[in-house]
């Protein structure tokens, strides 16, 4: 008797554990998210749930467009309810992570669409479901969309299969026309292993059954770092960013038809939205667009976009050259500067004279140098974003002696182009400046001051301000200041550099000095100082030739940091560059078919940003076009590209050459060795030995 109510008891334990089993099965996946503010209940879209490592152990998921940010904000909490019995399943009081951005804003993405919610407690009579982790989805590939249904049930599904694929997003068709309203942030599982693997965003234009869906990998890099240590953020904190949001709008609603918005705006929406006093990671890339179809080439795909690590709203750049053109500036640099295969040396002056006067090639002079790296930081730098100025300096006391016939100095600096977009202009300033013999002493204090007043707008610039552009100053020079007291007064004269320079910074600018060979490097003061008291970089150049190799070093997007690699090969771009203001390009090998490009952009604090984008290898793709304001940065790669392939060639040769050669050495010692032994065996066979006799003439 005890042995069958034990059997009966066993069965039933066994019966109640499936009953638990198939109603957790059963129990809906999805719910949908409300909450009140102004007195107004807003309840849209839909949600499910994860588990997460911190809080709680769980948040819910859905996406950034079914609420604005500002609505969120004026809200304690929000409740997330059953979609037809309306029972309340979770509650949250804040989010996880940074809030997502729509994929309706300029420059977002479906991966970027979605809201991650810190619930207070763990939800109830919902099933949690799991982030897939799969790399190897496929067209095809069988999925289901888990939802909610106008009336009846809690939950309904949609089955479909993959019809396009990319990193960032998944198009899926569906079975059946569905009706999709309110189904906004639905999961979106994979139909054998039952895992998310994205949300569901909109209906696909031109198909009734197609679907676009945003990838999840997005949350899953994302959750790795959630907001106070994952307790989350409460809504309400997030209200300088919904500000932010809401300018932007209103700046585009107010723009007329037809009409781009100001670029500080188009470049502000752009960025990886943060706290203001958070650094925000900015990464675009401008050329290819996600998906395109790449055909072959030597070099591989060309890359190209823009990276920069800021805090709080995204500025653009206003950016003015500041060259030295004191006598000193026409002696050689000991370097092939122009490239005429012929290195200029020092020209002496006239008979009698114990001076040397500039060079042999005056396309080696530093002055030449000068405008070279300036040049070859106007190559890398992007005219959408940034304005560029050109200034020179020296400094002259007045001649003739005084008195009505004496002659004012000129001016000892000049602005000879005002900020500008159109770099063709900056480039005739340069030539203006080269094409005109260096004179005069060294009066670095004007330099800073006139470079001040043309970023500033004060009276006397010729450029328009721009009070919301960061402000930034490139700044050559090979000596020490000699004015404005003249030889003999250094630190007066050092003194007048500083001051200098604290006036800038109080405008918000910032300046790169480039001290450039022994006399500059001797005192180097005033280059010191006019950096470190703008926050900015002092670089040394002992050896003026180097100068154009080291003026890319200095970056002025806070980036210590950007790499671009194709995920599918595992082989980084190569060439690759990345100039001042963060515009970066580069060659990437492409595997047949789909590969997933990673572009990473680490900011000198350490804080890391990521972009993806898939391309499509296809030899028989037509050309894609390469944008006008992309052919220079592209020409230089190029250019990078095949000198690369020269110098493997040369090395591969070399190594040939070294192969053959020591191939030789070995055979010739091999035939040395074996000719002594044949030598030694004849010797001995023939028993050949030469005996003179005494007194006997050999030559007989």
């Amino acid at each position: 008797m005890n042995r069958a109510i034990a059997v009966v008891v066993l069965l039933w334990v066994t019966f109640a554990g499936a009953l638990s089993a198939t109603a957790q099965t059963s129990a809906p996946a999805v719910a949908r998210p409300s909450f009140d503010a102004d007195g107004i209940t807003t309840t849209k879209g839909t949600v499910f749930f994860i588990r997460v490592d911190t809080g709680v152990g769980y948040a819910a998921i859905g996406t950034a467009h079914a609420f604005r940010l500002d609505q969120l904000t004026r809200t304690a909490e929000v409740h997330f309810q059953l979609g037809n019995t309306h029972e309340r399943v979770a509650t949250a009081k804040g989010l996880l992570l940074p809030p997502g951005r729509p994929f309706s804003e300029p420059g977002a993405t479906l991966r970027d669409d979605f809201n991650v919610y810190a619930l207070v407690a763990r939800p109830k009579g919902v099933r949690v479901l799991d982030l897939s982790s799969r790399g190897d989805l496929t067209l095809g590939t069988r999925v289901r969309i888990l939802g909610i249904p106008q009336s009846g049930d809690d939950q309904s599904e949609l089955a479909g299969k993959i019809a396009e694929l990319s990193l960032n997003h998944i198009e899926v068709d569906l079975e059946v026309p569905p009706d999709l309203r309110g189904w906004g942030g639905a999961p979106v599982v994979d139909a054998t292993e039952g895992k998310v693997i994205g949300i569901l965003q909109a209906n696909s234009s031109g198909s009734p059954t197609r679907v676009s869906i945003g990838s999840i990998a997005g949350v899953r890099k994302a959750i790795t770092k959630p907001l106070e240590g994952g307790a989350g953020r409460a809504f309400a904190q997030f209200a300088p960013e919904a500000a932010l949001r809401s300018q932007d709008a209103r700046t585009r609603s107010q723009t007329p038809p037809g009409e781009r918005p100001p670029e500080s705006i188009r470049a502000g929406s752009l960025m990886r939205q943060g706290d203001a006093t958070d650094t925000n990671i900015l990464i675009e890339v401008d050329f290819p667009s996600d998906g395109e179809k790449i055909a072959d080439s030597i070099c591989g795909a060309f890359i190209s976009g823009r990276a920069i690590a800021h805090h709080g709203e995204l500025r653009h750049f206003d950016v003015i050259l500041v060259l030295d053109t004191s006598r000193s500036t026409v002696d050689p640099t000991g370097a092939d500067i122009n490239g005429n295969g012929v290195v200029g040396k020092p020209r002496l002056g006239q008979i009698g004279s114990i001076f040397d006067v500039g060079s042999t090639d005056p396309g080696d002079s530093i002055l030449a140098a000068e405008v070279a790296a300036a040049r070859q930081l106007l190559r890398g730098l992007d005219p959408r974003s940034t304005r560029v100025g050109v200034i020179r300096f020296a400094g002259q006391p007045p001649s003739g002696g005084g008195g009505v016939f004496s002659r004012p100095a000129r001016p000892p600096a000049v602005t000879m182009q005002a900020l500008t977009s159109d770099y063709s202009h900056v480039e005739i300033a340069l030539n203006n400046i080269l094409n005109n013999d260096p004179a005069g002493q060294t009066h670095i204090a004007a330099g800073v001051d006139q470079a001040m007043i043309e970023l500033s707008g004060f009276q006397g610039a010729l450029s328009t301000n721009d009070p919301e552009s960061e402000k930034v100053v490139f700044f050559f020079t090979d000596g020490q200041p000699t004015l404005p007291y003249g030889p003999g007064f250094t630190a007066d004269n050092n003194r007048a550099v500083l001051r200098a320079a604290s006036r800038a910074n109080r405008q918000g600018i910032r300046i790169h000095s480039f001290a450039i060979g022994p006399d500059a490097l001797e005192g180097p003061i005033s280059t010191i100082g006019m950096a470190s008291r703008t926050n900015g970089y002092f670089t040394p150049v002992r050896h003026p030739g180097d100068l154009v190799d080291v003026v890319e070093e200095v970056s002025f997007a806070n980036l210590e940091d950007v790499r671009a690699t194709n995920t599918t090969t595992g082989a980084g771009a190569d060439p690759f560059r990345v100039t001042a203001d963060g515009s970066w390009g580069g060659f990437l090998k492409l595997a047949p078919g789909a590969n997933q490009i990673e572009v990473t952009a680490l900011s000198d604090d350490g804080t890391e940003g990521t972009e993806f984008l898939t391309l499509h290898f296809s030899p028989g793709a037509p050309e894609l076009a390469i944008p006008r304001e992309l052919t220079t940065q592209r020409n230089r790669l190029l250019e990078d590209c095949l000198l690369n392939l020269k110098q493997v060639r040369m090395k591969t040769e070399e190594r040939r050459n070294d192969e053959v050669r020591r191939e030789l050495r070995l055979e010739i010692e091999r035939e040395r060795a074996q000719a002594r032994q044949r030598a030694e065996e004849q010797s001995k066979q023939l028993d050949i030995s030469i005996e003179e006799k005494e007194g006997e003439d050999i030559g007989h």
